[in-house]
């Protein structure tokens, strides 16, 4: 007898708090994770007075929210401000604590590590050892002991390594390099079967004045062998997209397919490598006009059956859809904080995904 089909009925479960008289401007990468059944988001960054494009400055905010959680509705509980200005961190939630690995600040990728959980109403921290190397835009998993941390990038490349630290002594441990994969990759979607198997899909590598390789590779890590194999290919190859693992399912959700992004990374290179200044303008001129009048990214939801190896497309995301943030699950809710939603423009919204 075959499984049901999974459906997701999706909603906004609540919004980030206006600033003063303005609507919240959202944040990309926020920081985020549910400790003791209290939803945080906290950090990301974002263009609160203009676009890039328009000369506007990437801002790296120094807020946390937080939030109770009752089925599919949030409720605001706190605003706190947060010591630190981080974003673009790989986060995971484990048991009643999260975890954000790497991330940058100020555009400068960091290799610091932190453990995040609820004191009373106060969210604390405790730093754990760094990462082997400063990363940003990795992903990160969970397996018994350890959480892994997959690929990410810096000013100087691109990783194609895997890391684990054991949080069960992360007081005495170190990060270890334990796997390397077929490619570097930074902005994959990474899940776990909680059990013996990790899961990365997607993603991309940027090239030098050229455009960014985007993946559309499942690979499945075998935690007992290390072994990597390539299982699958994804309906579509996507980038910066979220995902959760549930009862037997990789659901992976949105992301870019860079058909936007590739055209402006193609006029980029063009702009880097043009000597005379009318042309280069012009081509500036070009980029922001595309960037400007960006569509919005995959409102796809994709469920890959790991039994069958099967893809079957299922409830697509209602409204905008985020990027570059991180799918939590919470019993068969999965929620999905803030977010990109358009070059340059970020989503006060919390979505929110009843399974079915």
């Amino acid at each position: 007898m075959s499984e049901p089909e999974l459906k997701i009925d999706w909603s906004v479960g609540g919004i980030l708090p206006a600033t003063g008289e303005r609507y919240h401007p959202g944040v990309a990468g926020p920081v985020s994770g549910i400790a003791e059944d209290v939803l945080v988001v906290a950090g990301g960054a974002n263009f609160p007075n203009g676009m890039p494009w328009e000369g506007g400055a990437k801002q790296y905010t120094k807020e946390s929210y937080h939030y109770s959680i009752a089925n599919t509705h949030l409720k605001l509980k706190q605003t706190e401000v947060f010591e630190d200005s981080l974003a673009y961190s790989a986060n995971v939630t484990v048991g009643k604590v999260f975890y954000s690995i790497g991330g940058e600040r100020m555009g400068q990728a960091t290799a610091d590590v932190f453990c995040y959980l609820m004191k009373g109403n106060k969210l604390h921290r405790k730093a754990l050892s760094f990462l082997p190397e400063a990363l940003t835009n990795g992903a990160a998993t969970q397996v018994g002991d350890y959480i892994y941390f997959v690929g990410g990038e810096n000013a100087d490349k691109v990783s194609d390594k895997i890391y684990r630290l054991n949080i069960k002594s992360s007081k005495y441990a170190n990060w270890e390099e334990y796997a390397s994969l077929p490619c570097a990759v930074s902005h994959a979607v990474v899940v776990s079967d909680g059990d013996s198997r990790i899961y990365i899909a997607g993603g991309r590598k940027r090239n030098l004045n050229s455009k960014s390789k985007i993946y559309n590779a499942l690979y499945e890590l075998q935690i007992e062998t290390n072994k990597i194999t390539n299982v699958d290919t994804l309906p579509e190859a996507i980038a910066a997209g979220v995902g959760v693992f549930y009862k037997g399912n990789i659901i992976l959700i949105g992301g870019d397919n860079a058909k936007t992004f590739h055209r402006v990374e193609e006029l980029i290179g063009a702009i880097n490598l043009e000597v005379d200044e009318t042309k280069k303008a012009d081509l500036i001129r070009k980029k922001n006009a595309i960037q400007s009048s960006h569509p919005g990214f995959v409102h796809d939801v994709w469920i890959y059956d790991i039994k069958t190896k099967s893809w079957k497309k299922t409830d697509p995301i209602k409204g905008a859809s985020p990027v570059t943030t991180t799918a939590i699950l919470k019993d068969d809710l999965i929620i999905i904080p803030s977010g990109e939603i358009r070059a340059g423009v970020r989503t006060d919204q919390i979505l929110i995904g009843k399974i079915k």
